[in-house]
């Protein structure tokens, strides 16, 4: 995740505090930058959001289900949809959780995943619709940080609120 750095490092202080809350059950985090052309997004999750537990899989039915939850995610074209007269194509995705390995911690494990999009018209870029609450349905908020054009903002979202519009 490290070719992130560059647009996320647009986040200030205070989108950093908000970030470096605590591990909260049914509440994931999105971060987004709008940098020139470039769309940065970074989602974190406790696992458990995702796939109702939050250690590593022990059976073969839960490392089924770990890797169905990670394609799912690294489908970012189907997880966001920004508007098509944007024009924006995603061009890398990242997907790590101690989960998806047999190191680090076993328990309270969470997920990170970021995506990175190029926009021909990145003025058309109003909105952003995440499809997180649908595909996985244990996610009962999402906290947002924005930085971009026009300025910071965040918002929670919800299963009623999926939209974040600038």
């Amino acid at each position: 995740m490290r070719h992130f750095s560059i647009g996320l490092a647009l986040f200030s202080l205070p989108l950093l505090a908000f970030a470096a809350q605590g591990h909260v059950l049914g509440e994931a985090r999105l971060e987004i930058a709008v940098e020139a052309n470039d769309v940065f997004v970074h989602f974190q999750a406790p696992l458990d959001a995702l796939i109702g537990f939050e250690r590593r899989p022990r059976t073969p039915a839960e490392q089924l289900t770990v890797s169905t939850m990670k394609s799912r995610l690294q489908a970012g074209e189907q997880v966001f949809k920004l508007p098509p007269e944007a024009r924006c194509q995603l061009v890398s995705t990242q997907i790590e959780s101690p989960a998806f390995t047999q190191q680090g911690h076993t328990q309270h494990l969470d997920l990170d995943a970021e995506y990175r999009w190029q926009c021909t018209n990145p003025s058309a870029l109003r909105s952003i619709e995440t499809r997180l609450f649908s595909e996985f349905n244990r996610i009962k908020r999402i906290k947002l940080a924005f930085v971009g054009p026009p300025g910071q903002k965040s918002v929670v979202l919800t299963p009623k609120k999926t939209v974040f519009d600038r």
